[in-house]
């Protein structure tokens, strides 16, 4: 008699456990499944940060990750601004992954199915770097030494990566870059066995050369003495990582300080840079 009677309370109370919410390292489930994955829920309802570490199960069977009232089937909305899926590589067909299947293919590219065929999702890709400056203020140039050449007008910056008050560009992102610099010095003196080397330069180790230099010599004179305007020009292509700079320098050994030629609003002195 008092085995029944067990039986008979067990059978009583079955329905209240199975339609409980059921909450996993938290005593008070805000869903129907509720786990509080970093076991730091400490209010009813927990605060903000405390819910990022969640994952619930809704009745109507909604998955929730980071948030506590999803509005989808499976919602990663969460107030961190993290709410990311990973996607991975599949071998299934499309026909059995399903329409509206989406994977990870070889390549670097998203793919979907329709039920029939995997197809590439259309990629926008984001808008190339494009810098155009010249160079109208004076600067001095030190004879035998290199100097950064500074102090640029900016014409475009497409994606602001240009600074134009210290002449430093710096990559977006990993790719190719084509660069070209064109530099002037005014009126003077030039030596014989002189030299202008036009230099751009780069902090970029891997798979590069890190300084391309373009060299006009003045070797001897049938005269004593010569004066004129002279410059130089360089075109390099940079393999270049995110966040790698570049820099435009001068070197030469005219005898003395020669200023940067400002005629023509600058458009003697200029530098492009285009992302491939």
């Amino acid at each position: 008699m008092k085995i029944k009677n067990r039986y008979q309370f067990l059978i009583f109370f079955l329905p209240f456990f199975l339609h409980a919410q059921v909450g996993v390292f938290t005593k008070d489930p805000m869903q129907a499944f509720h786990i509080d994955g970093a076991k730091d829920n400490s209010s009813v309802p927990p605060s903000a940060p405390q819910i990022l570490n969640d994952v619930v199960v809704t009745s109507e069977g909604k998955l929730g990750v980071g948030l506590l009232n999803p509005k989808t089937k499976v919602d990663v909305r969460s107030a961190d601004q993290k709410g990311i899926i990973g996607l991975g590589t599949s071998t299934q067909t499309a026909a059995a992954a399903g329409g509206g299947a989406i994977r990870y293919s070889t390549g670097n590219i998203i793919q979907y199915s329709d039920g029939v065929s995997w197809h590439n999702l259309p990629m926008t890709l984001p808008p190339k770097a494009l810098v155009l400056a010249n160079k109208s203020s004076v600067q001095a140039l030190a004879n035998n030494s290199t100097t950064v050449v500074s102090g640029w007008s900016v014409l475009t910056d497409a994606q602001s990566n240009f600074n134009g008050t210290t002449g430093t560009f710096t990559a977006p992102r990993n790719g190719f870059y084509i660069v070209s610099f064109n530099i002037t010095l005014a009126d003077g003196t030039i030596a014989q066995n002189s030299r202008i080397e036009t230099i751009i330069e780069s902090n970029a180790t891997a798979n590069n050369i890190q300084t391309y230099r373009s060299v006009n010599s003045y070797p001897a004179w049938d005269v004593l003495t010569v004066n004129n305007i002279v410059g130089g020009n360089c075109t390099a292509i940079f393999n270049l990582s995110a966040g790698n700079t570049i820099q435009f320098k001068v070197f030469h050994n005219f005898g003395g300080s020669r200023n940067i030629n400002t005629s023509n609003s600058g458009t003697n002195n200029s530098i492009s840079i285009y992302e491939l």
